[in-house]
Order: C-alpha cells, then structure tokens, then sequence
C-alpha cells in the first residue's frame, strides 16, 4: 500500500517550521500541477501549521506536514507532489468540478473503499486532461471526495476501457458509515 510506505517516511526526515522561501516553492509546485486556482488553498489554511521534513540523508524536501498529518508528499526525483487527503479536501474545494477528478459510479464506492483500485468501467467522467500517473482525486456522482490515487491511463483511455485497472487509489477519505449517511 503507497500511503504506509509514506508515513514510514517521517522517520528518516528532519522537520521544521515552513520559511517564506520553502512555502513559495510549494505554492509554485502546487500551482504548475494543479493551475493558478490551486493557489486559492493557501489562503484557506493556517500556513503555521505546515513543516518541512527534509531527507537526513539528501536534505531535500520530503513532505510537507499541516499538523501532525501529511499534507503532501514531494517525490525526489522530478518534485512532483503527491497530495495525501488532507490535501486533496482543500484542493477539491479550491478546484472547479471537473478538474484533477474522476467520478465513479455511486453503486461502486463501497468496494472502492475496500480496494485499492479504481477499474476503468467504474469511471464515468472526469477532467479531460489527465495523463498516465497524473495525482486525481477520486469522486463520486454527487462530488463527494472518496480518496486520492495515481492515473494509471489517459482520459480518453479510462472512459473508452471496459477492463482494467485505471487508477491506483493512495487514500481514501470517507469511511463506509459516513459515506452511507451522506447518500441519505
């Protein structure tokens, strides 16, 4: 499962309070992934939340807490960021609906948060943009936000697919109680 091999993560970094120089890099790297309206996220949080955890080893940036949560995850080699849920709630409002989102069919979500895959033939819309190992969300029909998972085809590829797996789920928000009170 990615999200455990994630918070295994926290051992090996040091952690600080954000600087001004380290909070714009991230609003730059969130909003070249996610576009200008990502920004919006910034402003909606308390930005004395957020550390930095760099690699004792590299001293790269790592993560990027907001609490004692991972707010998001930087992968090393391209610095692209991984959102992990509490991201992806502030993101799923800053975003107009379809953007960084797929919507899968309401009947599916509870084996959605059984799995850890999304199969194409589940998948009934999404943005038009997505790009194999693009960061989505995972949504259902009323925009509800279930989880978070890495695109593994196209758009085009998901919504024309009737087998196969389409995204790889990293987290998943609701829990089945609570998703079953939201439904009534």
């Amino acid at each position: 499962m990615i999200y455990n091999r994630c918070r295994d993560l926290l051992i090996n970094l040091e952690c600080t309070k954000l600087s001004t120089s380290v909070l714009n890099l991230i609003k730059n790297l969130v909003i070249y992934q996610y576009g200008s309206e990502s920004s919006k996220i910034f402003s909606e949080i308390d930005i004395d939340m957020l550390k930095v955890c760099y690699s004792k080893n590299t001293k790269r940036i790592r993560s990027i807490l907001y609490g004692d949560n991972i707010f998001i995850t930087i992968r090393a080699s391209d610095y692209m960021v991984i959102p992990h849920i509490t991201f992806a709630k502030y993101l799923h409002k800053a975003l107009p609906y379809p953007c960084y989102r797929v919507v899968v069919l309401n009947e599916i979500v509870e084996e959605i948060l059984n799995g850890y895959t999304v199969f194409a033939k589940h998948i009934i819309s999404g943005d038009p943009r997505i790009k194999p190992y693009d960061e989505v969300m995972i949504v259902d029909e009323r925009d509800n936000l279930i989880g978070v998972g890495r695109a593994l085809l196209d758009y085009e590829s998901i919504i024309t697919s009737f087998r196969g797996a389409a995204i790889q789920i990293r987290e998943k928000y609701w829990v089945m109680q609570s998703y079953e009170r939201i439904q009534s």
